[in-house]
């Protein structure tokens, strides 16, 4: 008897909940909820399985592939700790206890202090999707970026909090970090930061330019984005570059914020940051953009008012030193007094100068300039919205004036030949480039696949002096129309004078097919771009090492009929010692 007595207090807590507790799980309010087009939102659920990878986020091991078998299992827990599964998972409750009134039966109406105290500071009163625009002279950023803000006062968004989506890594090897990104090789977690750290990060570390994109979400719809932030802050899915990256796993944050909203389902093979943009604002969420400039253009627009920018230039690299400015008049004195205080906390931002230093420059600096009236003030102009732009996929149909017909096709995003409206000018990222050509008497037949094909025409100028690159891989037809493998790099220099973008570069290059081939070219060309019209010529020398010699010779235009559909026109010369070749090229382009 009192080994009977013993088990029962044991096993007493185990079993008190189906004692106290008599919900219906036949119940038909219950029989299809699993289906609903929100909970699969919660869970992440897409093609028949959740996208969340952390088995920490189910309650049931088979929770990543069964809907309702992990509706049963969030119902129990609740029913069984309240506390702590209201905690880990208060979207999840928030919508049972509104869809299921039943539950009130049985428990009241549960909330997790611990989470709405955060809230409370945090006051959210309005949402803002954040788009740092692509970071022209890293591979890893070309499409750039976004993230949510959450401000309480719009006057102060430097205040708020920023929901970011990133791949946990420390790695600093380019072509490891690109493998691990394209196979899902890092962890995606979600994770919140002063947005005053992103615009450091973004606008002022790289250069990138800010797009703030508020959204028109009611406080009930930010509160339950921040629920859904909650229950994911500790899980993790697989990073995946193309597809399950920064962008696309925010959509989930903003469904869970209005219900029947379907924006993941609009991808499948890739989600580029500018897409996504797009789709949020075809949901209707978007209801006003503002523009920030980033710390390099701010910098740039005092230059254009310093007239004497030798005496600047002495200036910044000589102590600054008053007396090298005598001669100028108070207002070019403010110019180049606000010009050294930008550079100096510029410099700093990238460790390029301690903080000792820093602090003594910057006070001699502000004590001169505070002696000077207010100079006026320095309004980089708005380019040209990114949502103006072109969409990213592009099918072209060509015709030579050899009687020969391509077509090619890529997904993405960008080259030289696109007007360069609501894209960066210099930066052109290509992945999955097909061109098929069809000669009058043959089959159609392979005429070049790009895998990769990046180039960035980063200019620079009297403060900033980047690297411009290029990388090419994959295959195409040589001058002697065989197919072959093309490995291709080069760097250079580029500058924009007068509205032209000048580039200067040296290209080494391999090529495998029936032999290996190797060469060096020098190469050199500008670009001119207008509002719906771009214009480009270039030329370069090919030198190999079996002692041929190619010369190619290229000018083209591209106008573009309306934003999605452009015209191209480009004539080229290739001349080497078997023959000269001239070809005309009429070419459509249809951007979807």
């Amino acid at each position: 008897m009192l080994e009977r007595g013993l088990k029962f207090l044991i096993l007493f807590p185990f079993f008190t909940p189906l004692f106290l507790f008599s919900f219906d799980f036949s119940s038909p309010k219950l029989l299809n909820l699993h289906d609903d087009r929100y909970w699969h939102t919660l869970l992440h659920f897409r093609n028949g399985k959740s996208e969340i990878d952390d088995k920490k986020f189910f309650l049931s091991p088979d929770g990543k592939h069964d809907a309702k078998v992990e509706l049963e299992a969030t119902i129990k827990a609740l029913l069984q700790d309240k506390n702590e599964t209201v905690c880990r998972f208060p979207a999840r409750i928030n919508w049972l206890m509104e869809k299921l009134p039943e539950l009130q039966n049985e428990i009241e109406t549960p909330q997790c202090n611990k989470i709405e105290k955060i809230i409370k500071e945090f006051d959210p009163n309005y949402v803002s999707l954040i788009f740092p625009t692509a970071h022209i002279n890293s591979p890893a950023s070309m499409y750039g970026h976004t993230f949510l803000r959450i401000d309480s006062d719009k006057k102060t968004p430097l205040l708020s909090q920023a929901i970011n989506y990133a791949a946990q890594t420390v790695e600093s090897n380019g072509l490891l970090f690109a493998y691990h990104g394209l196979t899902g090789g890092y962890e995606g977690r979600y994770s919140i930061s002063p947005y005053y750290d992103k615009v450091k990060e973004y606008n002022d570390m790289e250069r990138r330019d800010i797009w703030e994109y508020e959204l028109n979400l009611n406080k009930d719809e930010i509160r339950r984005l921040l629920y859904h932030y909650f229950e994911l802050k500790d899980s993790y899915a697989d990073y995946r570059f193309f597809t399950e990256n920064c962008s696309y796993n925010l959509l989930w944050l903003l469904e869970s914020a209005r219900e029947n909203t379907h924006l993941v389902d609009k991808f499948y093979f890739k989600a580029i940051p500018i897409d996504t943009i797009a789709a949020v604002k075809e949901a209707g969420f978007i209801k006003d953009t503002t523009y920030r400039a980033s710390k390099s253009k701010q910098i740039k627009e005092i230059v254009k008012k310093i007239e004497n920018k030798d005496r600047a230039k002495e200036f910044l690299q000589n102590g600054y030193k008053l007396g090298i400015l005598k001669d100028l008049n108070d207002t070019q004195k403010a110019h180049v007094l606000d010009l050294s205080s930008q550079i100096l906390r510029y410099k700093r931002t990238k460790n390029k100068i301690d903080k000792k230093q820093y602090i003594s420059d910057l006070m001699k600096v502000l004590a001169q300039r505070s002696k000077l009236q207010a100079a006026p003030k320095y309004l980089v102009q708005e380019p040209i919205r990114p949502l103006a732009g072109h969409k990213t996929n592009r099918i072209s149909l060509k015709a030579n004036n050899d009687k020969t017909f391509l077509f090619s096709f890529k997904p993405s995003l960008h080259d030289i030949y696109d007007v360069e409206s609501g894209y960066i000018e210099g930066s052109y990222i290509n992945f999955f480039d097909l061109v098929l050509k069809k000669e009058k008497k043959d089959n159609i037949k392979l005429e070049k696949f790009d895998f990769i094909n990046i180039s960035s025409y980063s200019s620079r100028d009297l403060l900033f002096k980047p690297l411009s690159w290029e990388v090419e891989f994959g295959f195409e037809r040589d001058r002697y129309d065989k197919l072959q493998f093309k490995l291709k790099g080069g760097v250079g220099h580029s500058y924009i004078k007068k509205g032209f973008l000048f580039y200067f570069f040296l290209n080494p290059a391999s090529y495998y097919g029936k032999d290996v081939s190797l060469s060096i070219s020098p190469k050199a060309g500008l670009i001119k771009n207008f509002l719906n019209l771009k214009l480009g010529l270039n030329a370069k020398r090919e030198f190999f090492t079996n002692g041929d010699k190619v010369t190619h010779f290229e000018t083209f235009l591209t106008y573009n009929l309306f934003k999605n559909l452009a015209l191209n026109l480009k004539y080229d010369i290739t001349k080497n010692e078997q023959k000269n070749k001239d070809t005309g090229t009429l070419s459509l382009f249809y951007y979807f």
